[in-house]
């Protein structure tokens, strides 16, 4: 007892010292995280979703050879694609929307 600080109490200190540095470590690694992402989100946030993007062009091609077999219901088909691929070329039809009218095209086709 002669010892101003036991050996249990330095211990406890330490490891104390040691967590505090290891939760602001956490923090700021956690702060430097969400700055990026936050900056990617922002750059991201006009960019059309790529995956729907690919799915409209696929199914824009499968109308185009479901037309090329010359059914008197293609025609309307036809004229109702190309109605609906220059809205979409003006910016006149959200992807999403563009996406389910080709949809339903699709089904009219099959």
């Amino acid at each position: 007892m002669d010892e101003l600080i036991s050996t249990s109490t330095a211990n406890f200190f330490y490891f104390l010292m040691a967590g505090s540095v290891i939760v602001y470590l956490i923090l700021k690694f956690d702060a430097q995280n969400r700055k990026r992402i936050n900056n990617i989100m922002k750059q991201a946030k006009n960019v059309e979703p790529m995956l729907m993007k690919k799915s409209a062009q696929r199914k824009l091609q499968e109308i185009k050879v479901a037309c090329k077999d010359q059914k008197p219901e293609s025609s309307v088909v036809e004229q109702q694609l190309d109605e609906l691929v220059k809205a979409y070329d003006k910016g006149q039809i959200s992807l999403p929307d563009y996406c389910n009218k080709l949809n339903s095209l699709l089904a009219m086709s099959a």
